[in-house]
């Protein structure tokens, strides 16, 4: 494959991208604007479920899910790559959109 030929496919794909994303954003914007002016119930809702469920998790296994999403975390903010994604995660939530 050509260099030229190589560039064209970047393109395509770029553009098949791009509208893949704005077809997303379309279907998916009364959810956000819902999201947006709803924001702290969709909190107060969300930490009620995981409370609830969270109750229903057996001790042990409670436990061992705790340690595992600790230890996971822990080698992600180790990587080199780990300080990248907490900053690029942080400005994606903080945003204004």
């Amino acid at each position: 494959m050509s260099r030229r030929e190589c560039r064209r496919a970047v393109e395509r794909a770029e553009k098949k991208l791009e509208r893949e994303q704005l077809r997303w954003q379309s279907r998916t914007f009364a959810l956000r604007e819902h999201v947006r002016r709803h924001r702290l119930a969709w909190l107060l809702g969300g930490g009620l479920g995981a409370g609830f469920v969270t109750g229903l998790i057996p001790w042990r296994a409670g436990a061992s899910l705790g340690r595992l999403a600790m230890s996971l975390s822990t080698v992600l903010l180790r990587s080199p790559l780990g300080l990248s994604m907490v900053q690029s995660a942080r400005r994606r939530l903080t945003r204004n959109d």
